[in-house]
């Protein structure tokens, strides 16, 4: 009876000593692992949490931390690439409203000064299309503001989708004819009556229109054709280097190639197209082949 208890005894303080040592281990462990994530906290590092045990439920949670950690990096990066490209985009933006600004000042300061009328009225003309491109690209930032507030509402209603797109494409024959763009029209004047909001495909077209006119190289090709579930209207214009357009990026806030910089371009006509296609239930896309771009938009009956 006394072997038993003492071997009872001897059993049982082996097993408190091993429960010690894990206890120990643990509170070890878990010290460690404060450790490394409090240096990974404070320091911009690729480490990952490492044990020196191999319980499975430390290894649990040493790969969910580093599962965390590797996530957070990675949005990091991407939000340290959007905050770069954003500062870029802002500086290009106040380059683009500043130019004319500083031409409008100098010719107010030469129409001043004139006392020739037909010289005024050149400068009147020159003034009167700056003020019309600073609108422009106001009205770009105007739109693209509200439509990244999530709670700005696109009422819809029924509209003549072909009356909008007929009076669109009239509106840009004078801007065709200055740029000396040769234009190809195939358009339906069938009457087709879409859930939509009119002034949102008015701004959307004149966007795809605008852009082709920027980036084109002379010729735009514009097809409308009335089917049976929807409408399409897409747009094709020659391309001088189409090795520099990422297609991927076009839809992409104030994406625009270098080359645009000096043309009133905010690079954000596609991006608000593309808002307004998805808020309306519609689809747009673009393709780059060939040495032509084209944009297409369709809207379902």
């Amino acid at each position: 009876m006394e072997i038993k208890f003492i071997a009872v005894t001897v059993l049982l303080s082996i097993l408190l000593i091993i429960i010690l040592v894990k206890y120990i281990l643990y509170r070890r462990q878990i010290a460690a692992i404060c450790r490394q994530i409090a240096f990974i906290r404070e320091n911009d590092t690729n480490k990952i949490i490492c044990n020196d045990i191999t319980e499975q439920e430390v290894l649990k949670l040493t790969n969910l931390i580093n599962l965390m950690c590797s996530e957070h990096k990675a949005k990091e990066n991407i939000l340290k690439e959007k905050d770069k490209r954003l500062k870029i985009a802002l500086a290009g933006i106040s380059h683009d409203i500043r130019t004319p600004l500083t031409s409008l000042k100098g010719f107010f300061e030469l129409l001043e000064n004139e006392t020739d009328i037909e010289k005024k009225e050149k400068y009147n003309g020159i003034i009167n299309k700056k003020l019309i491109e600073l609108t422009g690209l106001l009205e770009e930032l105007f739109m693209y503001t509200k439509l990244q507030n999530e709670e700005y509402v696109l009422e819809l209603g029924r509209y003549n989708f072909t009356k909008i797109v007929l009076g669109t494409l009239f509106s840009f024959y004078s801007i065709f004819k200055e740029e000396n763009i040769k234009t190809e029209v195939d358009a339906d004047e069938e009457t087709a009556e879409v859930l939509c909001n009119d002034m949102a495909v008015k701004r959307l077209l004149s966007n795809i229109l605008k852009n082709a006119v920027l980036h084109g190289d002379g010729n735009i090709a514009i097809k409308y054709k009335v089917k049976n579930d929807c409408v399409e209207f897409s747009c094709e214009n020659n391309i001088k280097n189409p090795e520099e357009i990422d297609i991927s990026q076009v839809f992409d806030r104030f994406y625009k190639a270098d080359a645009a910089r000096s043309k009133g371009s905010t690079g954000l006509g596609l991006s608000v197209a593309r808002e307004l296609a998805e808020r309306m239930g519609g689809e747009i896309s673009a393709l780059s082949e060939n040495g032509i771009f084209t944009v297409k938009f369709t809207m379902y009956f």
